[in-house]
Parts: structure tokens; sequence; C-alpha cells
């Protein structure tokens, strides 16, 4: 399956995109691997009441993160690998979920700007979690681009 196709119907949500944003490879890196207790404000999906670290290391992570809606919210409690180009994150626990899914991206130079590579592989275990994964497979990610470009902007 080539960058930006998608599987409809599929029982696993996997799906890949690809985003030029405005900002350089090592602040595109440095959002996405800022666990402290500003990464709500970095991130604007992200609830203040459902992010925790649990533990943060030179190259890892283990936090739950979550947005906030009524019935109890959408979380994760997942485990983060990076280097200077690339961060990996594995569903440790979730509320839709099932434990071992898998977000990646990886960044590279785009002119003045980045190029973002995602790669989403996540299994449903919820009927909620079906909905979600077909939300995002069907909008090619468009909750995603949307939180990426208000954190980095839209090329000029």
């Amino acid at each position: 399956m080539g960058s930006g196709q998608v599987r409809i119907g599929a029982r696993v949500p996997k799906f890949s995109f690809v985003l030029n944003v405005r900002d350089p490879p090592e602040k595109v890196i440095g959002a996405m691997i800022d666990f402290s207790d500003r990464r709500p404000e970095i991130w604007p999906n992200l609830s203040a009441k459902i992010y925790h670290a649990h533990s943060v290391g030179e190259n890892t992570a283990d936090v739950t993160e979550g947005t906030d809606v009524p019935g109890g919210g959408v979380w994760e409690r997942v485990t983060y690998e990076w280097t200077d180009a690339a961060v990996r994150s594995v569903i440790t626990d979730s509320r839709l979920f099932q434990a071992g899914g898998t977000f990646e991206f990886r960044v590279e130079p785009q002119g003045s700007g980045s190029r973002i590579h995602f790669s989403i592989d996540r299994k449903a275990k919820t009927f909620m979690g079906r909905l979600v994964g077909a939300l995002m497979q069907v909008s090619n990610g468009a909750p995603m681009k949307k939180s990426c470009y208000a954190v980095h902007g839209k090329p000029t």
C-alpha cells in the first residue's frame, strides 16, 4: 500500500500519509518529544486532565495522553522511542485500541521546512475504536494533519 492509500473497512486502521510543514526537522522532533507539563499546550488535541508522563528517559518515554470528550475521553498509554529523525509510539493500554498498535513518523528537511512521513497501524478493541479508525482512514488523517499544521504551520 503506497503513501496516502487506505484500506476502507479494514479491521485494522492502518494508513500512511506525507505532510509538509513550515518548521525545520529539529523543531518538529522537539515538539513531538517534549514530555514536559507543556505538552498539552503544544499539542491542542491533548487534554491536560488526561496527560501524565510516567517516566522520561534520554530516548524513551512512557506517557498517558488523550482528548477529553464527553463520555470519559479518548486516552492511551504509550511508550515513545525516538532518534533525531524519527519518533515511534507503541500502545501499552488504551480505551479504544489494542496494545501493540503503533504510530510512527519520520522527518526530513524539505526546503526551509520539513516533510513528515506518518504511518499508523492500530487494531480497534471497541466499537468506538472502529469508528475512530474509520474516520482516520476515510479522512486520510485529517485530524492529525490539522493538529500538525496548528503546531508547525503550513509551508509558505
